[in-house]
């Protein structure tokens, strides 16, 4: 289906999601604007289409007629700017709160970690001068480890003593915004509670259909537990099935992320879309009758958003959900639906919902890889002609991979920086095999009183899921499944986005004009990548990073990166907080020296170690380019000279090294001290005051950040 100007009268709900959509960007990157004014404004615009409509010598004027359409979309902007900014996540007074108690509900099921049992809690009350007032907000718990809160489930009700601190970032550059992710869902503090701190009030929740949906998912993932699932075989069937990824290994997931497969452990338009099916030949004979139309409409609608409640609500299946939910409708009535109407009205339909919805990135995702298939798909399947059925069916499978990722790529590099090569064959072995392994499933939990027939349904089924991880694990293995580490920033990702649509335009309406502008944008995204290899290659910067219990200092010289820290090989992990902003400065790999080897070297065994000449060290000194570093730490000694003190531009503190900074400046002169992440809380207070009455500067990592500078 080709979208065309000429039939944008066809789909009204694009015309409307695209104002709503920029009322939210607009909320979101200027929220300081005045609600009070904006309200008046709609209030006003409101009464102006009013008068507008009931007019008939107004109405009939065809004139006038696009002031409908420009006030419809101002009204459309400014509801969604309104609508944002009362969703946008602010400080509840039970916040401050330093007396008194919470009551809550606990609404994520609870899930064990290494040290403690995490939840989401909706506080529901506080307690203040002897009484309850209600109020609302969510928060993340994390309860001490016992036999307690070992019992705690969904729907549970507790009483706590506030004691909520506000989620920060840690504060390194281009490190993954959680403090927004968690914002954008409505969450903004967490606690940790010891057993003493809290007292379950009820375990029998008022009600709930959250709570029902939870339960009938526990009880059919025990379906899959009594007929001999476990392992890998149990933690993808559960992900596949009911979106249920707590057990999901992470070398498991990986294989699926290398292969381009990770998409269908994620429940989504796939699944919803065999729901569908499922129900809708299951449910024939009641096509008939208009009544009966009616009625099987009613329930195709239900189960799907029966179906999306039991799996978690993901912005996928929400998607599919609502825009299944419209093609059903309109059938019922015999309408004939448009996609991109029925996709535009999911859309805006979610977002009225929660507009936060636009910044998750499965939402963005899920969508523009719906639309690369409805617009694309159909393009490249017709460049080639497969006289066999066969190849014409992989073809077709093949075409609707490339248009998925056609639109997606972009958007995937720039928030993943990683691209899996074999995406095409992936999909052409797990696109089939996980639709077989749906129904299948589907087959297992329907007969599943039926033992005999149910145990030879789930061996199939268990053969099934072990060949579909066997193959992604096997694609993963092949030599350069994955590109890794590609750096790709917003601008550029916009500027692919252009270079897309103008070839398009293109392609669509044969004009030299649009290749003209194609070009002009292909020659913008080269001139971006020389600036910023340019831009590389110049520049000197120092880092000591916010990595919780982690000494860690960044040397980076053009695009060499070399880093002195306790990271080992067992906590490569910590490195993901740093992958982001290497990537944006262009750098190349690592060289990850531990502070161990600072010892004394001959400056020849430096450019060894280093790979740059302009970077030297010796036991806890370190020179770059002239700026004298000096790094105490551990049994540090400093040995009084009588001679003048030494300047040094920078003094990092870390491991709780016992010295004062009195005794620090005897021997140095530094222009700053930095505090590292490497040091208790107690100590870091006790160097701050102290270096506020010495009157020196100073820097500590885990209250303000990353420490950066240009050298």
């Amino acid at each position: 289906m080709q979208l065309k100007v000429s039939t944008f009268s066809n789909i009204p709900f694009v015309r409307l999601v695209l104002p709503f959509i920029l009322g939210i960007v607009f909320c979101r990157y200027f929220p300081e604007l005045q609600i009070n004014w904006i309200l008046f404004g709609i209030c006003f615009l409101f009464i102006f289409l009013f008068v507008f409509q009931i007019i008939p010598a107004l109405r009939s004027k065809y004139s006038l007629a696009p002031l409908w359409g420009i006030v419809l979309n101002i009204v459309l902007f400014i509801s969604a700017f309104v609508l944002t900014s009362q969703y946008a996540v602010k400080k509840d007074f039970f916040v401050n709160s330093k007396s008194g108690y919470l009551l809550g509900e606990i609404i994520e099921q609870p899930t064990e970690k290494e040290k403690s049992i995490k939840t989401v809690l909706e506080i529901q009350a506080i307690r203040s001068n002897n009484e309850w007032l209600s109020t609302d907000g969510k928060v993340i718990l994390y309860f001490q480890k016992d036999k307690k809160s070992a019992t705690l489930k969904n729907g549970d009700r507790i009483i706590f003593e506030p004691a909520l601190q506000e989620i920060e970032n840690a504060g390194n550059p281009k490190e993954f915004d959680y403090k927004q992710y968690l914002a954008f869902h409505l969450i903004t503090h967490q606690a940790y509670l010891k057993s003493a701190n809290w007292k379950m009030i009820s375990s029998k929740p008022d009600g709930g259909i959250l709570l029902f949906a939870d339960n009938l998912r526990k009880n059919i993932l025990s379906v899959l537990v009594k007929y001999g699932f476990k392992g890998d075989a149990f933690s993808v069937t559960s992900a596949l099935t009911l979106g249920y990824v707590n057990e999901l290994d992470s070398e498991v997931k990986q294989a699926y992320i290398s292969s381009g497969a990770m998409h269908v452990l994620s429940v989504s338009g796939l699944h919803v879309g065999i729901v569908f099916v499922v129900l809708d030949f299951l449910l024939f004979f009641m096509s008939k009758k208009k009544r009966l139309i009616i009625l099987k409409t009613i329930i195709i609608v239900l189960f799907l958003w029966g179906y999306a409640l039991l799996t978690g609500l993901s912005p996928a299946v929400l998607r599919a959900a609502a825009m299944f939910s419209f093609v059903v409708i309109g059938r019922a009535f015999n309408r004939q639906t448009n996609i991109y109407n029925s996709l535009s009205a999911s859309a805006l339909i979610l977002l009225i919902v929660n507009p936060l919805m636009l910044f998750d990135v499965g939402f963005q995702l899920s969508y523009l890889a719906l639309l690369g298939i409805v617009y694309y798909q159909p393009m490249i399947y017709k460049l080639l002609y497969f006289k066999y059925k066969i190849i014409d069916w992989i073809w077709a499978l093949t075409s609707v991979g490339i248009a998925a990722q056609l639109v997606t790529f972009p958007l995937s590099l720039y928030y993943f920086h990683q691209f899996p090569n074999y995406f095409l064959i992936s999909g052409l072995i797990v696109i089939p095999l996980s639709t077989l392994i749906i129904y299948l499933a589907m087959i297992l939990f329907a007969i599943s009183p039926w033992e005999w027939g149910a145990t030879w349904v789930a061996k199939g089924l268990i053969k099934l899921v072990d060949l579909m991880n066997w193959s992604c694990q096997y694609i993963e293995n092949l030599p350069g499944s994955v590109s890794k580490d590609i750096p790709f920033n917003l601008p550029l990702m916009l500027l692919f986005y252009l270079s897309l649509i103008l070839v398009t335009l293109f392609i669509v309406y044969k004009k030299i004009i649009y290749l003209r502008y194609f070009l002009i944008s292909i020659i913008l995204i080269l001139c971006f990548s020389i600036y910023k290899k340019i831009n590389t290659l110049e520049q000197r910067k120092l880092y000591v990073y916010n990595i919780r219990g982690v000494s860690s200092i960044n040397f980076i010289d053009g695009s060499k990166n070399v880093l002195f820290s306790d990271i080992v090989p067992q906590k490569t992990n910590m490195l993901n907080s740093l992958k982001g902003n290497w990537l944006m400065l262009g750098v190349g790999k690592e060289r990850i020296i531990p502070f161990s080897q600072l010892k004394e070297q001959f400056l020849f065994t430096n450019l060894l170690i280093t790979n740059n000449d302009n970077l030297f060290f010796k036991k806890n000194y370190f020179n770059f380019y002239g700026c004298r570093i000096v790094a105490i730490r551990d049994k540090f000694i400093i040995l009084e000279q009588s001679t003048k003190k030494l300047d040094v531009e920078y003094i990092v503190l870390s491991n709780n090294v016992y010295m004062n900074i009195s005794d620090i400046l005897k021997v140095y002169n530094p222009s700053q001290i930095i505090i590292d992440a490497s040091n208790s809380k107690w100590r870091i207070s006790k160097w701050i005051e102290e270096s506020k009455k010495l009157k020196v500067e100073c820097f500590a990592v885990t209250n303000s950040g990353a420490f950066m500078a240009d050298i």
